[in-house]
């Protein structure tokens, strides 16, 4: 056979260059060093660390095989080249190196060769009417690693995307056609032992446009998030198959930590989040006055509320919030957590754009406001059997109350907004005793409707605030306690995300502050009905109903006083309607329901996370990204506390008034 001189030529010189590059990167794997190397002709080989497997693709040279690439950068250890024929012999001796190299730490090693079906492109017209998402599995080794196989395919056919279940055959690589790019020739190579095993996973190419090669992204992300949990459920089952003493978590094999994309898109999504307070901003600077006004109307007629003015437009942040490149981030759980922030700052902006876009907010003829289009979105509404449970709550207490009229109605002293800002200091230095960052300051202010609340590092306490003493303790676990120590929590993790706050993490958060004035004896009777008053404001704004309307229900029907009344409706009204005070309740409601599951309260106090995280922080913390807690609320510390903690496995929300 005639083969041309310079193509030869050129063929010898990236095999040299492979083989220079294998040289340098077993050096550093027997050092477990990470490894990122560029490789001849734009492909790229990541290492983590070391690892007893290595996920390969070879990319078509015409860029008719779109997105295939991106199955594969989900992983640890990932290597990506051209399929052209000058590179067999040198990708081969560099595959060969790696794994002889891993095979002495680990003494297997799987190469897993990600692909397109080949069947599928040829018949691209038809592929957008598929039921069914198609995978093919292919290994001359299948009996030795028979095990292995099979949990590979029973975890493919559970994947579905975009409502397209999956099948999976089995087949000979020695049966694959002509079309098929060959298998690289390990066994050649003096570099690979007995202990190398291959396999290679055709998929169906869904996630493009068989007519155009355009990729579908949001069908790619979701098959790319999916398809990471298949691989490495089958890694963990290769390795525990043939090392039962490596055996290991499938999660432990994924990426142990944030490149510097991931880091620089985390950094810019904080930026964007620290620019403005969003419950700040919403919040009414002129609280006192609008409740004067209020009683002057004969309780009818709420004055204009004033706000404080944006120091930033909200569509120049959105610009900027677009601009951050998440799709560069490969780690896909990365990914998704980056992808639920930018939402939900894009929606938390556009309610800033539009507060109080009705001076009536919802009036009676049902209009609503933009502002409480986009709180549904961040909040949600009030559901029947939240309602329910708000009701039942409310008359529980009612009837409390009858029974205990005639007894004394002393409450005993209230402390001053000075006095409770020098308990504040006492609490903070305790946890600072506990972790030296924990830096936290405290405000007094006279522009905050609620009467204390923390905005990142600091708490704010409005200065003509009175706190009965029985409940300072419980104010000061429900904010410090919480609140400040999951926000310090999470800047000492890896990712700011973790104290900027995981989209919707408020739920969650609410519901830990909440169950931690139980846990103290500090959850009274008239809390457990402000928090079931605030579902009821909230029911009642949502199907239409004015403010005053409210406010006299909340006021006659439950007999709160017009006060607290006020101060209710008036934070469920704010910007032009906020549903934001219904997730007490429910988070405190959804938490109790976790704990009976048995679950542990303390890694929720990782940051600032919501229920709905809890997988992926698992995640993250079996792979090395995400530490344990620094520290833990005081309180649990508290034998009496624990014991009350446990009990609440078995509780209810209306067992908790006491």
């Amino acid at each position: 056979m005639n083969t041309d001189p310079e193509t030869a030529t050129t063929g010898d010189s990236i095999t040299a260059q492979y083989r220079a590059i294998a040289a340098a990167v077993c050096a550093r794997l027997e050092k477990n060093e990470r490894v990122r190397r560029n490789l001849p002709g734009g492909g790229r080989l990541r290492m983590d660390r070391q690892l007893p497997f290595l996920l390969l693709y070879r990319g078509s040279d015409d860029g008719q095989d779109s997105g295939t690439q991106e199955l594969i950068t989900t992983e640890a250890a990932y290597l990506f080249t051209s399929q052209d024929q000058k590179h067999h012999v040198g990708l081969s001796h560099l595959c060969g190196a790696i794994s002889s190299t891993m095979q002495e730490h680990f003494g297997v090693f799987l190469l897993l060769e990600i692909a397109a079906r080949s069947g599928d492109a040829l018949h691209g017209p038809q592929l957008l009417g598929l039921k069914r998402l198609n995978f093919e599995i292919e290994s001359s080794d299948a009996d030795a690693m028979s095990s292995t196989v099979a949990a590979l395919k029973t975890a493919l056919e559970t994947i579905t995307v975009g409502r397209r279940s999956a099948t999976v055959t089995i087949t000979d690589d020695a049966t694959r056609d002509t079309n098929r790019l060959p298998s690289l020739d390990l066994a050649c190579s003096h570099h690979c032992g007995i202990n190398c095993m291959t396999l290679r996973l055709s998929v169906s190419p869904i996630y493009r446009d068989p007519a155009t090669g355009a990729v579908f992204p949001m069908v790619l992300q979701s098959l790319r998030f999916k398809l990471a949990t298949v691989i490495r459920k089958a890694i963990a089952e290769f390795i525990g198959n043939t090392s039962p003493q490596a055996k290991a978590h499938y999660q432990s094999l994924g990426p142990s930590m944030l490149v510097k994309a991931a880091r620089l898109i985390d950094q810019q999504l904080c930026e964007v989040s620290e620019s403005f307070d969003f419950l700040l901003q919403v919040t009414p600077t002129n609280a006192t006055e609008a409740w004067e006004c209020f009683q002057e109307s004969g309780f009818r007629e709420l004055p204009p509320l004033q706000y404080r003015y944006l120091p930033y437009h909200p569509n120049l942040l959105k610009r900027r919030l677009f601009a951050i490149e998440i799709e560069r981030v490969e780690d896909p759980t990365m990914a998704h957590l980056y992808w639920e922030k930018q939402a939900e700052l894009d929606r938390q902006l556009t309610s800033l754009r539009d507060i109080d876009s009705l001076d009536s907010t919802i009036t009676e003829n049902r209009q609503q406001s933009n502002f409480l289009l986009s709180s549904f979105q961040l909040y949600g509404a009030t559901d029947l059997e939240l309602v329910e449970l708000a009701q039942a709550i409310l008359k529980k207490i009612a009837r409390r109350n009858r029974k205990n009229s005639k007894q004394s109605s002393a409450r005993g002293r209230c402390l001053s907004a000075s006095e409770l800002v020098t308990h504040a200091h006492e609490e903070i230095d305790y946890y600072r005793s506990q972790m030296t960052e924990f830096n936290a300051t405290v405000e007094l202010s006279d522009s905050i409707a609620a009467g204390i609340m923390v905005s990142q590092h600091r708490l704010m306490i409005a200065n003509g605030l009175k706190v009965p003493q029985r409940r300072v303790a419980a104010l000061l676990h429900h904010e410090i306690g919480t609140h400040l120590l999951t926000y310090f929590n999470g800047r000492c993790q890896p990712f700011r995300q973790m104290y900027a706050g995981l989209a919707g993490h408020e739920e969650l958060q609410e519901g830990l502050a909440v169950l931690g004035e139980y846990l103290v004896g500090g959850l009274t009777s008239k809390r457990m009905r402000t928090l079931a008053s605030r579902v009821m404001a909230v029911h009642w704004m949502c199907e239409g109903q004015s403010f005053a309307s409210v406010f006299a229900k909340l006021n006659e029907n439950y007999e709160i006083s017009k006060s607290e009344s006020f101060k209710t409706t008036l934070r469920v009204f704010r910007g032009g309607g906020l549903t934001k005070d219904a997730i007490y309740l429910r988070g405190l409601c959804d938490l109790l329901a976790y704990l009976a599951l048995g679950h542990d309260i303390e890694p929720l106090y990782v940051g600032k996370i919501g229920l709905q995280h809890v997988p992926y922080i698992q995640e993250l913390r079996r792979r090395g990204i995400i530490m344990p807690p620094r520290i833990l609320p005081r309180f649990l510390d508290d034998p009496n506390v624990r014991q009350r903690l446990e009990a609440c496995r078995a509780k209810s929300v209306l067992d908790l008034i006491e």
